[in-house]
């Protein structure tokens, strides 16, 4: 269990706070390309670490996330025209370039006054068909360098939606191994059996193992595997990245971006280092059978009062995630559709900030602990936190590859030694 203290340093992300410092060391994926398909089309409405911002991309193609409103009278900015050099406020006419400078005030003729209004605007790159964020001070690093940023677009993918938690309940799910053979379970083999072996719903009770790494660790899991041993192998990477391995699909991973503290955005990379991805997999996404859920994309109210654009899920807690409760009875552990909307039942049904003192952890849990550990031990003070961002500067730390392999080997120091170079790319 965790303390109180504890609890607050992991879940609080706002600006000031340990936790908000640490995600602003890194950049965000923020959102999607095509939410900003073209030049001068409509803004989109997001909140980041507890802060109201908006994004465009004006006329000129050039990207800005800016805050949602206007430094006159707090207009929102959202009903502003997105114009050649910039998005200009509907209320007064004030226009604001992508860096947060005022170009133009339409009611105040004196430019010596615009030249002195700046509103909060934050360094964005895009890559990999994502829009990246950097909302810390100074020079950021290099975006992170994961195994699947320089593919071609036949070969990855990059999704993401809404998940009313906080950012910490999604993330340990990552590295939750024993759940994968219950909650995910149909009958007497995995509902998914093309991501996970069937050793996974044989063996329930996997032997856990953690091996630390710069920026992280690797949450292993050993389960028995016809006389040789299935071995799992996820990478975890602070503050919150994933890469999880897969028996047959394309690689997968995510990440749980803080909206703010009782809210995050799930986003889900798929890729394939050798090949386009084939019809069964895009058939496989395209039902909402893993990540992502089915969505709609629309305008949605947080529980903040903040109107965002985003993905929702179909299956939520309003409607009990479209629980079958026939199949539950015949078919399936849980009786809900997919494998995020079973997660997220689970993981949003703890509350938006779960009480971590009312747990009862067993040893199944060590690699949730683990990263409790990581995670508070880099923000325990400056210094740690300076650390942390050295690792990541170069972005080289994030080239870390998941494993899923049937081995003869049982030791896990020995295994770990000897697939190496399949686990890590820097």
């Amino acid at each position: 269990m965790s303390s109180i203290m504890d609890n607050e340093r992991l879940c609080r992300v706002g600006p000031g706070t340990p936790g908000g410092e640490l995600f602003r060391s890194v950049w965000l994926p923020a959102l999607r390309s095509n939410q900003l398909a073209e030049p001068g089309c409509a803004p989109v409405r997001l909140r980041l670490l507890g802060e109201d911002l908006l994004a465009f991309r004006d006329r000129s193609g050039r990207i800005g996330i800016i805050q949602a409103n206007c430094a006159h009278r707090r207009a929102p900015l959202f009903f502003g025209r997105v114009e050649e050099q910039g998005i200009r406020c509907a209320y007064h006419g004030w226009l604001y370039d992508s860096t947060g400078q005022c170009l133009e005030m339409q009611n105040e003729p004196n430019k010596n006054v615009c030249a002195k209004v700046r509103i909060t605007a934050y360094k964005t790159i895009e890559k990999a068909d994502i829009i990246w964020i950097y909302m810390g001070d100074g020079d950021p690093p290099v975006v992170p360098q994961f195994a699947w940023m320089a593919l071609p677009s036949t070969r990855r993918n990059a999704t993401v939606w809404l998940q009313e938690s906080n950012w910490v309940q999604g993330a340990e799910g990552e590295i939750d191994s024993s759940h994968v053979s219950i909650l995910h379970s149909s009958g007497d083999s995995l509902a998914t059996t093309s991501i996970h072996r069937h050793y996974s719903a044989i063996d329930r009770a996997p032997k856990l193992f953690t091996k630390e790494t710069p920026i992280g660790f690797l949450s292993i899991a050993r389960r028995n595997a016809d006389g040789k041993f299935y071995w799992r192998v996820t990478q975890w990477m602070a503050p919150m990245f994933t890469s999880v391995p897969s028996a047959a699909f394309p690689i997968g991973g995510r990440a749980y971006v803080p909206i703010d503290d009782e809210n995050s955005y799930t986003w889900d990379f798929n890729y394939d280092l050798t090949r386009d991805f084939s019809d069964e997999f895009l058939e496989f996404v395209n039902r909402g059978l893993a990540f992502p859920p089915e969505t709609t994309y629309r305008p949605y109210r947080l529980n903040s009062g903040t109107i965002i654009d985003a993905h929702i899920p179909v299956r939520r807690a309003d409607n009990d995630y479209l629980i079958d409760r026939e199949m539950q009875r015949s078919a399936t552990m849980s009786g809900i559709h997919g494998l995020n909307d079973q997660d997220r039942a689970m993981q949003e049904g703890m509350g938006r900030i779960v009480n971590r003192q009312l747990e009862f952890p067993v040893a199944a849990d060590r690699a949730i602990i683990i990263a409790r550990r990581r995670i508070l031990d880099i923000i325990a003070s400056p210094d740690k936190l300076a650390s942390f961002r050295q690792a990541v500067r170069d972005g080289r730390a994030y080239g870390a590859r998941p494993l899923d392999v049937v081995s003869e080997i049982g030791d896990v120091t020995a295994f770990v030694d000897h697939f190496r170079d399949d686990l890590f790319a820097y």
